[in-house]
Order: structure tokens, then sequence, then C-alpha cells
């Protein structure tokens, strides 16, 4: 029998299953996505709470393993309007894209520094953040992008403008939407507040995630709970 102790956890979706029960999907440090059922929680008098690191310990055998204890691991955290709205989106890509039972712990701190930045910064630097998690997602996935060089691996100037094409990369057009600059800072890491380049970063990566979304459209205000 599996039984795990004290693993950090983010509570990402739920839904009543067999009567008083809850089925629950987890975004773990150590062991990615996982689904629990949380037996008689319903009748319990505290509830688990998104967006909030907790420590979880489960237990069980076969696929839908069993939670058996949790504790709240992070300060409290008040999440209203449209940081809620970019916080349920997060939540459905992880849901999406993330398989179950794999270790994903670099999207993991992205995750949580991404959610710790809602109650702190102001509305662009909230942008880049959201980003950054998406980022840092697809190269955990397999799908990053080397800011740095073209698509002839030729040092981005930034002096240049760039396209950009999902499959390649990035290729240099004197009327390209992305301006180098842009993509050295990203290469570098550091923060982009600009509103104009954060929306050109915006389209490119919904441009990225697409091809893994397919069709099928985020419902992200689905992902909250209502008892």
């Amino acid at each position: 029998m599996t039984k795990i102790e004290n693993t950090p956890a983010f509570l990402i979706h739920r839904r009543m299953y067999q009567g008083s029960s809850l089925l629950l999907d987890f975004f773990t440090k150590d062991f990615g996505r996982l689904r629990l059922i949380a037996r008689g929680a319903r009748k319990s008098k505290t509830s688990l709470q998104m967006f909030q690191c907790l420590s979880i310990s489960f237990k069980g055998r076969g696929e839908l393993k069993s939670l058996s204890q949790w504790e709240i691991a992070d300060q409290p955290r008040r999440i209203l309007g449209d940081d809620l709205i970019l916080a349920m989106y997060a939540n459905e890509l992880i849901l999406r894209l993330l398989p179950e039972n794999d270790e994903y712990s670099q999207t993991f701190s992205s995750y949580w520094t991404f959610l710790s930045s809602l109650n702190d910064l102001d509305s662009n630097e909230k942008e880049f953040a959201l980003r950054n998690f998406e980022n840092q997602m697809l190269e955990d996935l397999g799908y990053g992008l080397d800011f740095g060089f073209d698509i002839n691996s030729e040092p981005i100037n930034k002096e240049f403008h760039y396209d950009f094409n999902e499959h390649q990369g990035f290729s240099i057009n004197c009327n390209g939407a992305m301006p180098g600059k842009t993509l050295i800072n990203l290469s570098k890491r550091e923060t982009i507040t600009d509103a104009i380049e954060l929306s050109i970063l915006k389209k490119m990566n919904r441009k990225r995630l697409k091809s893994l979304l397919g069709d099928k459209p985020l419902k992200s205000k689905e992902l909250f709970f209502v008892k």
C-alpha cells in the first residue's frame, strides 16, 4: 500500500463524489498532479481552500488513493475579481496539460510564485508572472523556447524585429511583431512590464498553447467549486 506524508500541494479542482465525499485534484511538488478521494469531506467543518499551499498526506492501493490528512502550509491568501480569473486560468492549464503522477517541481514553484504575486504586484507585473508560469509549464512539457536565438541559431539582435512560428521559433522580419529586446529580456529572465510587450507575449503564448489544448475551449470559471 502506498503511504505518503506531508507533501506540498495546491488544490486545483474539487467535485462531489459518492454522497458525503469529494474527488480532489491536487498539484503537488513531488508527485505532480494527483486525484484523491476525501471521504466524508462534505460533512467536515473545515474546507480545503484553493490557491493556498497545503501539506497533504495520502494512502491507498490502486489508482484512486485517499486523502488522510492535510494542513495549511502557507500564508492566508484572498484572491478576488480579475485576480481570481487569472488564478482559475492557471488551474485549468494544470488540469488540461499536465499528466497525472509526473513530477513538475519547477512548474510547481512557478505556480506558487504566480499566486503569491497576486496580492503584492500591480496588474502588469501579475500578467508577466502568469506568462512566466506558462513558459515554465511549456518548457517542462518539452515545448520550451530558446529566446536568445533565432531559427538559424543566430543570437537575437535587440535592434531587429522577429516573427514567431510555434514549430520553428523566431525569424527576422523588419515588420515582425516581436521586438528583439523583448526576446533578450525573456532569455535573461528579466521582468517585463510594458503593456505593449505584454500583449505580444500573451498572443505568442496563446499560439503555443493552442496546439496542446486543441479545439476544446478553456472554461476557467467552471473550476471554481460551489457547494
